[in-house]
């Protein structure tokens, strides 16, 4: 079967208070204040950009894992994991440096793949080979590069600006900052290459497509969150798997649905230990599976951190960007 990870770079839950972050974006060779720099909260619709001064406030209703990320055109994007420094009332500066341009890592073999069946792969194993994929487009193809190794058997992809996805299914423009995507491949007993698994990472940043969203996007949001990882990661962090329809299977038999997980509430985050390398989820006749490897953390999003923590396969795994919601979808 082939394992897919992704980070959701692969979200009822209470609300809470709000709490409002605020903080200084300054340059690092100068000091002086950067205007329109994108803030946002991983995986989120949460975002901001800073004032003519470098000043910026953003708000949060949840508990959660998301880093706030930093982004301007002419800086290296920086990730700040730890956002309570930006609850101190006296702005806490953060500090971008200008990016430079990097040499490409030079691969000392031919690339028999012409780029256009590259970016075919790629579209593929990025969006998905759901129908609500061939409602998605990339705007700026040209900013990917892709490399294949026929001694790895490898196809890789980076980009220096973030991946625009269009997705007119959803109704949603994502800013996709790629840090991983692998590919790889083996060798089928017909000789033909077979996808052996698919991982990407990244930050994303989500944007509505019309100032209102249609009826139909709203529809196809409630559809593709319906059975996904992030409805299963929130289930499971509140206990309840059953009452989202959510079915647990190991070596082919059902069984009670916590049976296999291990689940310590904290405050503000879950604790989760599998207490079995691998176990099926069913919903509504979709099956999924997990291949568990370590201790993973939700939050109130529906967040998951470490993101390598396990390997999706199935319908979960297959469903890609083109069914991503932002982790705040609902809440």
């Amino acid at each position: 079967m082939k394992n897919i990870a992704f980070l959701l770079l692969l979200i009822t839950i209470p609300l809470k208070a709000q709490k409002t972050y605020t903080g200084r974006v300054l340059s690092a060779k100068d000091s002086t204040a950067i205007q329109g720099v994108s803030i946002y909260f991983d995986g989120t619709s949460l975002g901001t950009i800073s004032n003519a001064k470098g000043y910026f406030k953003i708000k949060n209703t949840a508990s959660n894992i998301s880093p706030l990320i930093f982004r301007s055109i002419g800086y290296t994007t920086q990730t700040v994991p730890n956002i309570s420094v930006f609850e101190d009332e006296n702005f806490p500066i953060v500090f971008l440096q200008e990016s430079i341009d990097e040499l490409e890592t030079v691969i000392l073999e031919t690339d028999p793949w012409t780029r256009a069946h590259k970016l075919r792969v790629f579209r593929s194993e990025f969006l998905g080979k759901t129908k609500a994929a061939g409602k998605c487009k990339i705007l700026n193809e040209d900013d990917i590069r892709l490399k294949y190794s026929p001694s790895k058997h490898t196809l890789i992809a980076y980009a220096d600006k973030p991946v625009i996805i269009e997705n007119k299914h959803l109704g949603y423009i994502i800013e996709y900052e790629l840090m991983d995507f692998t590919v790889k491949y083996s060798g089928g007993s017909s000789g033909l290459r077979l996808v052996d698994y698919t991982f990407f990472e990244g930050s994303s940043f989500f944007k509505e497509l019309k100032t209102k969203p249609k009826k139909r996007f709203i529809k196809n949001r409630e559809d593709a969150f319906t059975g996904s990882l992030l409805q299963f990661m929130r289930a499971l962090s509140k206990k309840e798997l059953e009452a989202h329809h959510f079915r647990i299977f190991y070596d082919k038999f059902e069984v009670q649905p916590y049976k296999y997980f291990d689940i310590q509430p904290d405050a503000d985050f879950t604790k989760v230990t599998m207490l079995a390398d691998k176990i099926s989820i069913l919903h509504n006749n979709q099956q999924s599976s997990i291949i568990y490897k370590s201790p993973f953390y939700i939050d109130q999003f529906g967040n998951f951190t470490p993101t390598r923590a396990f390997s999706i396969g199935g319908f979960m795994g297959q469903s890609r960007i083109a069914r991503l919601l932002p982790l705040n979808y609902g809440l």
